[in-house]
């Protein structure tokens, strides 16, 4: 997943965001209150525990204003810390580190409520030797952002694109043929790539168990229907959960020890970590 978030990559995000901030005239405000020979040594604070994700984000955001500012990483990605933890110090032009605080802390703010979240995921289903994987329900043209702060809290990336794997899905059968057809189809194409079919009934999964797949996602199915679909299976392909899943009931599915469990709620419903620059 690093090379989604090559350090010029970073950059063009960093410098849509800050011309977005800036508006037609920057910083008015400090501007006018801040000398341009004032320095400034402040810290990013956890106001809450959590997962920390995005430093490098942060560190180029006070970088594109001011090459000079001198910035230490304290707590790398991936660090457990707790409210009140030091993150990074910057120590530089006071109207630079000001006009950047806002776009920084919204990066890592975002991405670390992301790893957060995911790693709560990831430490109950890990005991039961499943796997959380991401969904293609990600904010459009932050989906490498997104992706990224999902391996950090050690989840794993499922189809990054539609041009990953093939993904047979129940509007996909709108062509009047059966799932099995659909397989043959794709079998035949000029393309390989791994196949995943979606199946909501064991009706369904029965119909295909002799053919050649990789993944069978057994679609907003109970853990007893899972549990029954896993005997089926008899480990012919690899069996993946999907639909309703959340942290109250995670445990229940992950007790199954389906292979793996895709969550969508780890990119579309995601509450930011709050982090604080203290001078």
């Amino acid at each position: 997943m690093k090379n989604l978030l090559a350090k010029k990559d970073i950059k063009e995000k960093i410098k849509i965001a800050l011309k977005e901030d800036f508006g037609r005239y920057g910083d008015i405000t400090s501007k006018v209150l801040i000398s341009k020979k004032t320095r400034l040594k402040a810290s990013i604070v956890a106001k809450e525990n959590a997962i920390v994700c995005g430093t490098e984000f942060v560190v180029q955001t006070f970088k594109v204003l001011n090459s000079k500012i001198k910035i230490k990483v304290l707590k790398k990605d991936g660090s457990k810390v707790v409210k009140g933890s030091k993150i990074i110090d910057v120590n530089g032009d006071a109207r630079s580190i000001l006009i950047a605080e806002r776009t920084a802390l919204n990066f890592l703010g975002f991405m670390s409520g992301i790893a957060t979240k995911t790693r709560k995921f990831v430490d109950i289903a890990a005991p039961y030797g499943v796997k959380i994987y991401s969904t293609r329900k990600t904010i459009a043209g932050v989906r490498q952002i997104q992706k990224y702060a999902l391996t950090i809290g050690g989840a794993h990336v499922n189809r990054a694109s539609l041009s990953d794997f093939y993904f047979i899905k129940d509007n996909h059968l709108g062509n009047k043929e059966g799932i099995v057809e659909n397989i043959k189809k794709i079998k035949k194409s000029k393309l390989k790539r791994k196949i995943t079919v979606e199946i909501d009934t064991i009706k369904q999964l029965k119909k295909i168990l002799n053919q050649k797949i990789d993944i069978v996602l057994l679609d907003n199915m109970t853990e007893r229907q899972i549990s029954q679909c896993l005997k089926i299976v008899k480990k012919r392909f690899l069996c993946e959960a999907s639909g309703n899943i959340n942290l109250k009931n995670i445990k229940s599915y992950a007790k199954t020890k389906i292979d793996r469990i895709s969550i969508g709620q780890l990119t579309h419903s995601i509450e930011n970590v709050d982090f604080g620059l203290e001078i």
